[in-house]
């Protein structure tokens, strides 16, 4: 009976976690439409936590998501607290410390946000002032292409302050992420958006090494967008 057993818990799926119980605490930050979080009511809504609710289910993991301003979010990476993150771009010195899925929970493109619509065409920025999330770094396609210097980049603690200094005309343009844009400028008149094609941006889960078996998740993520 025993050996019948040790067969049958080789052949089920397993997260190789060291308590099995455990709750895994990821984190993320208010991203949306991939990640939506209500201050309110303190509840998580968007694409990426339909997939990390059937990541739950389909593995019969405990996830419990919390919420952390990016520059927090950027700060813990490296400290070994918490046991995931998402949607996370990889760089080497995340992967240092983290474990990143091979299949993205959703690729991003950047987009371009101006109060002129005229003016979203325009081939060289260099005279002009930009808006950007800190800590986002804007590719080198985009940038080299578009003449956009760092000096007349001004970074927001968050794209929502990123908008309020369009809003308040203290910058000509806002950079950020296409759809996150739309979100965000859904409820204001008047902001006229484009999106740069010169980069991509995929977005992954990454884990404390050891937490899971990473496989496995990426398995899961395939066929969550394979149906």
């Amino acid at each position: 009976m025993r050996f019948i057993l040790l067969i049958f818990a080789l052949m089920a799926p397993s997260l190789v976690l060291a308590e099995p119980t455990k709750t895994l605490r990821c984190v993320t930050t208010h991203y949306p439409p991939y990640t939506i979080f209500d201050e309110q009511k303190n509840t998580f809504t968007g694409s990426d936590i339909d997939l990390i609710n059937y990541l739950n289910q389909s593995l019969g993991l405990n996830i419990k998501v919390i919420h952390l301003p990016w520059a927090r979010v950027k700060k813990e990476m490296t400290l070994n607290y918490y046991d995931c993150y998402f949607s996370l771009a990889t760089n080497t010195l995340r992967e240092k410390h983290l474990e990143f899925t091979q299949h993205p929970t959703h690729i991003t493109k950047f987009g371009l946000f101006a109060l002129d619509k005229s003016t979203l065409n325009n081939k060289d920025f260099s005279s002009t002032r930009i808006a950007m999330l800190r800590g986002v770094a804007l590719p080198n396609e985009i940038a080299d292409k578009y003449k956009i210097l760092p000096k007349n980049i001004m970074h927001a603690l968050s794209t929502s302050d990123s908008f309020k200094l369009l809003e308040k005309k203290r910058v000509d343009f806002i950079i950020t992420n296409y759809q996150a844009g739309l979100w965000f400028a859904k409820n204001s008149v008047g902001i006229h958006a484009r999106q740069f094609n010169e980069s991509s941006l995929p977005v992954y889960i990454a884990f404390k090494p050891g937490v899971v078996d990473i496989n496995l998740i990426d398995k899961q993520i395939k066929q969550y967008y394979e149906q």
